[in-house]
């Protein structure tokens, strides 16, 4: 007999399983459904950060300021799995960005890094910067910055969801794919499995990740999205390269041609190398990656580190980004709900779409919320408040959030959102060179590094 949910969601990444783990604690009984294993197919070739969206600042400062804030939340519910990962931005002659430009940048960062429990960053010269990792090529060094961010194994937080969410009574099935919708008249009213079995739903929310809009055409619906190629190659440990001050640490490097970054970032058992950016409008589930994206990768972190030519192997996923326009650089990282009912006539079905791994848990509220009011049940989100554990996460600081009506126009218009972002950057920048003129901007040690990062 088929059972009967108050929601079943679509998609087992750690967009689904934050939604399966809001709606539960709201106390409702909900089904989360997943084609493979859940959290090892998009999350997993994340870089495994939760962060802010430093270089998101450059374009879209609002989106910037509601990750730090939601990245937060969080470090506070999930303690004990994300780690406070050192990051290092060496700045080279002949850099795109010189050090007062980037310094510029991470003390607008510095503003919001109390959100998400960073710390300031610091300012290292050549000589430093080379003696906290004697590795790091130095011809043309000019000096670095040190900013951190959360490392995290996604597929732990996946899990750490999903087990939170079982606990207040979540169904989870794995292996299975959502092969159609079944209807009431016009509306969803649950959904056909490979297996044969059918779930009734009141509500059925569509968080499928790079499938969201595949899922949507099952119900002759159109979600547009714009997928992005991402690739890293991952690499054996390399201490003698990243380890040498005796402290993890991340790289974030110029990428050859200048026009964007690739990050180092040591996973413990592996370092990832990348990501690739590259518009992808196929299949997610027909991914490879090329010999050009490897040798792209390759050659922009040899540049700076003598890397090993030989790599275990790649990781590749497709960001899940809204449609917009707008070349890939200036893409918006924001994250959209969708009520089908509203906007299509459909009832009974919700899509969440966008988004990344550091605002998660924001973007399952965001649906909780939207669930409970369809449904007319369920109590207040919960997400924030309680950790994994079941413990309550204690006071909260509060930030204010960034006006959504704001955030909603500079989504539909990119270039106002980056005259936005610039403009506040503008002002940091003139504020920057007057401490510069009057000897404001000191330069750290690796003492003093190491003192900021003991409990690193």
């Amino acid at each position: 007999m088929a059972e009967t949910f108050d929601v079943v969601i679509i998609g087992g990444g750690i967009t689904g399983a934050g939604v399966a783990r809001d709606c539960a604690l709201r106390g409702l009984r909900c089904l989360l459904v997943e084609k493979g294993r859940a959290g090892r197919q998009t999350t997993a070739a994340s870089t495994h950060l939760i962060h802010g969206g430093l270089r998101y600042l450059l374009y879209d400062r609002l989106t910037t300021q509601t990750t730090c804030w939601d990245s937060g939340n969080i470090v506070r519910i999930a303690q004990g799995l994300p780690h406070r990962l050192p990051i290092v931005w060496p700045v080279y002659r002949g850099h795109r960005h010189g050090l007062e430009t980037v310094e510029t940048l991470l003390e607008a960062y510095d503003r919001l890094q109390p959100m998400k429990l960073g710390r300031p960053h610091l300012r290292l010269s050549a000589e430093e910067a080379l003696r906290l990792i004697p590795k790091l090529a130095p011809d043309g060094l000019l000096g670095a910055l040190v900013f951190d961010e959360w490392w995290v194994d996604p597929v732990g937080l996946v899990e750490a969801n999903l087990a939170s969410a079982k606990r207040s009574g979540a169904t989870v099935k794995e292996g299975v794919r959502v092969t159609g919708f079944e209807r009431s008249g016009a509306a969803v009213a649950g959904v056909r499995l490979d297996s044969g079995e059918t779930a009734f739903a009141r509500l059925v929310v569509n968080a499928a990740g790079p499938w969201v809009e595949r899922i949507a055409a099952l119900a002759e619906l159109r979600v547009p999205m714009r997928l992005q190629k991402g690739t890293h190659l991952a690499y054996p440990p390399l201490p003698e390269l990243l380890n040498a001050s005796g402290h993890p640490l991340g790289l974030l490097l110029e990428a050859e041609g200048g026009d964007r970054y690739v990050f180092v970032v040591p996973l413990g058992t592996e370092v990832f190398v990348g990501p690739t950016d590259i518009p992808y409008p196929g299949d997610p589930d027909a991914l490879q990656t090329t010999e050009d994206e490897v040798g792209y990768l390759y050659r922009s972190a040899k540049r700076y580190l003598p890397l090993p030519e030989r790599f275990d192997h790649t990781v590749i996923g497709a960001r899940p980004i809204l449609g917009q326009a707008g070349s890939e650089k200036l893409l918006s990282r924001e994250y959209e709900v969708v009520d089908h009912e509203v906007r299509d006539r459909v009832a009974g079905l919700v899509t969440i779409a966008g988004g990344k791994l550091s605002d998660f848990r924001l973007m399952a509220q965001d649906a909780g919320d939207l669930a409970s009011k369809k449904l007319g049940k369920g109590g207040p989100c919960r997400t924030h408040l309680e950790r994994f554990d079941g413990q309550p996460v204690g006071d909260i600081p509060y930030y204010p959030p960034p006006p959504r009506s704001l955030k909603r126009f500079l989504r539909r218009h990119p270039r106002l959102r980056e005259l936005h972002a610039l403009g506040h950057l503008g002002y940091q920048f003139a504020g920057h060179l007057g401490r510069k003129l009057i000897g404001g901007c000191p330069e750290a040690t690796l003492d003093d590094f190491r003192k900021n990062y003991a409990d690193a």
